[in-house]
């Protein structure tokens, strides 16, 4: 027996480490290029394991071979013992040892091969199975030049190629814009595909050589990130929308057979695109300024858009654009009011016969109109707009919100939703579909998911104000006026222009009674009423009519004002004058139905029974439909009580108004409606003394955050 220093001195004689140690490298070499290559080939499992179980199970036969053997003069010799004897062959227990050493070696071997493989080896998507897929932005490759018009081609070409790929039926299509802005926040490719739920994924890169552009495009595997298929293209910058199309088409070509029998891509956007590299240019800028959602954001794109048109007039893409952005723009709506309605509308209208009369299948022109026909309170015509912008592109999402909006306001609340959720699976990235569906969530009364959709909004646009006013507006309806106020007032900053977001920060600092610190609002008449300034009031209101003598609204809110301080007499008077100016839509606007229920009231005052029910069974009508949308708005309840009071079923009316407070309901100047002037006091007591209680509480709130403020706004003092 050998004894350790023995040993050592052996194996350096008989050089076995220099034998066995190259061997074992070799071995871990060949592993790691059989678990790669076995992928990539596809090969079955059991070849990658018997290369690794004989590679281990050689290690015995190669140790017995370096003790006992050299190779020199081209053949195996003995080595020599230290005596200078040579060894005799070995016996059965000798072979007996290096076989069960081998079988060690060899498990070892699998074992080894097993653990060099992925834990979890996810399984590639069928290609004849991906019936979806998102475009993202191409990462632009060109560093040796400015490089802000190869951002927004590489940006722009995921848009408009998600726009051509829309148009083939059966291919859900994820919204450009969503998986932009996922990118930006450096998700994994399985990720995005997560959030998006779509099967495949199409990226690739560009870069720009003077007027040539690089294309090179891959097809990926939604769950693993693998690539299924790729190909590389060369077009001058003039073809960009040929390449587009044929980009698209080539994609819908390698997922055919996942697709229905007959699809194929439809060119439905002829002479839609422009050949003049700078119109584009601008267009693309226009784009990336609309995608803000600001009013800032949308006056530039106005310019960038006529910029665009000026510098081709054929251009009909451009015309949709401009039109879309004028209409958001007009005063009409809640979020970007900078014109008037009926020049919006006029100048929309004009620019969309200019796209249709280019590009008479232009989806988006269809989309945008119907947004138009909305706007002018035609929401039929608005409807079967939608209708064929989603024909000629399933996948536009922007024509389901829009369409979820006119249905919305017709009452037809399951299909609003729907349309709404439609959207949000294209586009669940988007501004303006996670506003409204975190304010659809509110409404219900699921103010957790709506807090979730609203958070969600900042953390994916922290630049956007509609997150922080989503959350405004999901705190008023929870009844949390001190955090509404907090977020308005973010919001404002956001978009000074806005005055949507202005007009809610100044209502509810009224509602809170806070605006003496706010000079700007001491002679709104709001704050007036809010102060018992009554004189001041009507002084201001009577100077107001007598300049604007034809304002039917104006004569309407001095009505209201006098409704709220008991000159019953003049509020009765002033609402029977402006009643016949109202049309009908304006008369029954949710969620109040408001002014048909306080013209009602003025009509029963005067025993005008008839004509004041007829407008009440309407304002019924109404809240029926509202209720069966399953809204859990205090505002709908509210009316339930106005409505139940006007009826006189005073026990519904508190009821009603017991509910809509616990909804959120927080107005100061309920108790003041004459509507609720025949219930007995002493039945609203409770609840007259709850809301003042609660308008207390977000009172102190909201001082006590303004102080923080204050405090912390403050240079912190240091010891001297």
């Amino acid at each position: 027996m050998l004894r350790p220093g023995q040993f050592y001195q052996q194996l350096l004689r008989r050089k076995v480490l220099n034998t066995i140690l190259p061997y074992l490298a070799m071995v871990w070499l060949i592993l790691q290029v059989v678990a790669v290559v076995s992928q990539l080939l596809n090969l079955p499992p059991y070849v990658g394991n018997i290369i690794a179980i004989s590679l281990f199970a050689a290690v015995p036969l190669l140790l017995y071979l370096a003790w006992f053997y050299q190779y020199q003069h081209g053949q195996l010799q003995a080595i020599a013992n230290a005596d200078g004897s040579v060894p005799a062959p070995f016996g059965y227990k000798q072979l007996s040892i290096i076989l069960l050493l081998s079988i060690g070696c060899a498990l070892l071997g699998y074992q080894y091969y097993l653990a060099s493989r992925p834990a979890t080896e996810p399984e590639p998507v069928n290609i004849l199975a991906a019936n979806s897929i998102a475009v993202l932005p191409f990462t632009q490759l060109s560093q040796d030049q400015d490089t802000t018009e190869l951002v927004l081609l590489a940006s722009s070409l995921a848009e408009e190629i998600s726009s051509q790929l829309g148009r083939t039926p059966g291919l859900t299509v994820a919204s450009a814009s969503s998986g932009q802005i996922l990118s930006r926040q450096q998700l994994s490719l399985p990720d995005i595909a997560r959030r998006l739920q779509v099967a495949t994924l199409l990226t690739g890169s560009i870069s720009r050589e003077g007027q040539q552009l690089q294309i090179r495009l891959n097809l990926l595997d939604g769950q693993s990130g693998q690539t299924l298929w790729s190909q590389q293209l060369q077009r001058e910058l003039t073809d960009i929308f040929a390449l587009e199309t044929e980009v698209a088409r080539s994609v819908v070509n390698a997922l055919q057979a996942s697709l229905a029998p007959g699809s194929a891509l439809q060119d439905l956007s002829a002479n839609a695109s422009t050949q003049s590299a700078d119109a584009y240019l601008s267009y693309l800028k226009a784009r990336e300024q609309y995608r803000l959602q600001t009013s800032e954001g949308m006056q530039q794109a106005r310019k960038l858009f006529e910029q665009a048109i000026g510098q081709d007039p054929e251009y009909a893409q451009a015309y949709v654009g401009l039109a879309d952005t004028l209409l958001l723009m007009a005063d009409s709506g809640k979020e970007f009011g900078i014109l008037k309605t009926d020049i919006a509308t006029s100048l929309g209208q004009q620019y969309l016969e200019k796209a249709l009369n280019r590009a008479p299948q232009l989806a988006e022109a269809y989309a945008v109109r119907g947004r138009l026909f909305d706007m002018l309170q035609q929401e039929e015509q608005a409807l079967s707009n939608f209708d064929l912008a989603i024909q000629l592109n399933p996948n536009l999402a922007i024509a389901h919100m829009w369409q979820y909006l006119t249905l919305k306001r017709l009452g037809h609340y399951g299909q609003a939703v729907m349309s709404l959720e439609r959207a949000y699976q294209l586009d669940p990235v988007s501004v303006a579909v996670l506003y409204n569906r975190g304010y659809e969530q509110a409404i219900r009364g699921q103010f957790a998911e709506a807090l979730s959709s609203f958070n969600q909004l900042v953390q994916d646009f922290p630049t956007s104000p509609m997150g922080y006013a989503g959350l405004a507006l999901n705190a008023f309806h929870h009844g949390q006026l001190a955090d509404s106020l907090h977020h308005w007032q973010q919001a404002w900053q956001l978009s000074p222009d806005n005055l949507f977001y202005k007009q809610n920060y100044q209502s509810l600092l009224l509602t809170l009674n806070l605006a003496a610190d706010h000079p700007e609002l001491h002679e709104d008449p709001n704050n007036l009423l809010r102060q018992g300034n009554y004189q001041a009031l009507f002084s201001e209101m009577d100077f107001r009519m007598a300049a604007q003598p034809n304002d039917y609204w104006l004569i309407f809110w001095t009505a209201w004002y006098q409704m709220l301080v008991a000159e019953q007499h003049v509020a009765i008077n002033l609402l029977i004058k402006s009643y016949p100016f109202f049309t009908e839509d304006e008369l029954f606007a949710m969620p109040m139905c408001s002014p048909a229920i306080e013209i009602a009231w003025a009509l029963q005052q005067q025993d005008q029974t008839q004509q004041a029910d007829k407008l009440l069974a309407q304002c019924q009508q109404q809240l029926d439909d509202a209720m069966q949308g399953e809204l859990r708005d205090s505002y709908i309840n509210h009316l339930a009580a106005r409505l139940a009071a006007l009826q006189g079923n005073n026990e519904l009316a508190v009821l009603q108004l017991q509910q809509a407070m616990a909804f959120g309901w927080r107005e100061w100047w309920t108790f003041n409606d004459p509507i609720f002037q025949s219930i007995p006091a002493e039945q609203l007591a409770p609840l007259r003394q709850q809301l003042e209680t609660a308008l207390s509480e977000q009172r102190q709130l909201a001082l006590a955050r303004t102080e923080q403020e204050s405090m912390a706004a403050k240079p912190q003092q240091t010891d001297k």
